[in-house]
């Protein structure tokens, strides 16, 4: 049985989390704490490597008095900067301690996303090195970690390792005023980054042609400021049905939820993007807001098989014809949203916490206890 477990992560974790790679590691920290385990967490900022080499010793001097049954990571985006970090893995093996991590991103693998960017020479480099780390500390855990978990399968199959398995966001319950009755026009959400490849100009034809002769639907666009100011769109030329918004973290989201119908993914299918699992997926579901999707296969087959929104393939002519739908028939988004409490209640943060449990014990039973 895991009773004792060392939680690992890269990120501070007494800060309100402002991004999707952060949001996850407090999630599931706070969901490994409300089970029947003793769990020991140390954070820290990845680039801080000063900071890194104390919670390593501090882990190692730990051990001399506390022994986990087991260590579970949640990594950093890109590859993790302190070499002694990635020693510390090798010395948990080493200890017979079973390891599991989920692998955040592959974006080394798929540099798709460099398109949209000019790089310097310097950039050109410094990418170069960062990738190298990657492979190599993909070796490394592939050697040393007895379960490597991935948003989805299908990102999974990309790679070769012993053993492997989906895991991806989780739900939550928030404390929020439920909405129950639709708007009028529709007031829709778009939360995440504003750029091309993140389907801003796309989700903006969709809606400009939709609400031509009159507004039909809203939208409320939350980003980072700093990508919303490279893109170099007049926002107030929009200003009738759109409103741009840049804020994160749950309490300033939450309003912005609550008068809201229907939530937004609606970005161009890449073939990284279609094995990708959004944590805003689990998100939307979490504050019961109906999800429109483009066809990125993973993100369409969790809304497909849930039953919490809809699919339209990723050009205007189809997002714009899903909205005017809605529009017509907002009865559609009630009867979606009927189904999503059930779905809600069983993709909770601390399902995902219990799976991790249940794989630690069989992993012991199967090859820790000879």
């Amino acid at each position: 049985m895991i009773k004792r477990l060392l939680y690992l992560t890269y990120i501070p974790l007494e800060v309100t989390p402002t991004s999707g790679s952060s949001v996850r590691p407090l999630k599931m920290k706070d969901a490994f704490e409300r089970l029947d385990v003793e769990v020991k967490s140390f954070g820290g900022r990845n680039n801080n490597i000063s900071l890194r080499k104390q919670t390593v010793s501090e882990i190692k001097m730990l051990f001399k008095t506390w022994k986990p049954d087991a260590c579970y990571i949640e990594p950093p985006s890109g590859p993790i900067f302190y070499w002694g970090d990635i020693g510390l893995i090798k010395y948990l093996h080493r200890m017979r301690i079973p390891i599991s991590i989920f692998y955040r991103d592959a974006y080394w693998k798929y540099p798709e996303y460099d398109e949209e960017m000019v790089l310097s020479l310097k950039d050109h480099i410094k990418r170069f090195i960062i990738k190298q780390m990657q492979v190599h500390q993909w070796s490394v855990f592939r050697k040393n970690i007895d379960m490597i978990y991935f948003p989805s399968m299908k990102m999974a199959n990309e790679f070769e390792c012993p053993k492997k398995d989906e895991l991806p966001p989780g739900s939550f319950i928030p404390d929020v005023v439920e909405k129950n009755e639709p708007s009028n026009p529709l007031q829709f959400i778009f939360i995440g980054g504003a750029a091309r490849n993140y389907g801003t100009f796309l989700t903006l034809e969709a809606f400009e042609r939709l609400n031509k002769t009159q507004v039909r639907a809203k939208l409320i666009y939350v980003c980072p400021q700093w990508q919303w100011n490279r893109l170099g769109i007049d926002k107030y030329k929009y200003s009738e049905w759109l409103e741009v918004i840049f804020t994160s973290g749950d309490s300033n989201l939450k309003p912005l939820y609550e008068k809201t119908d229907v939530a937004l993914l609606t970005a161009p299918r890449t073939f990284y993007r279609d094995f990708a699992v959004p944590i805003k997926i689990f998100e939307y579901i979490s504050y019961l807001k109906p999800i429109l999707v483009t066809d990125c296969t993973e993100t369409a087959r969790i809304i497909a098989e849930n039953h919490v929104g809809w699919v339209a393939k990723d050009d205007v002519q189809s997002i714009q014809k899903k909205l005017e739908e809605l529009c017509s028939h907002p009865e559609e988004i009630k009867r979606v949203r009927a189904y999503m409490t059930e779905v809600r209640k069983n993709n909770l943060w601390t399902c995902r916490a219990e799976k991790v449990i249940n794989d630690f014990e069989k992993t012991i039973s199967s090859n820790y206890m000879d």
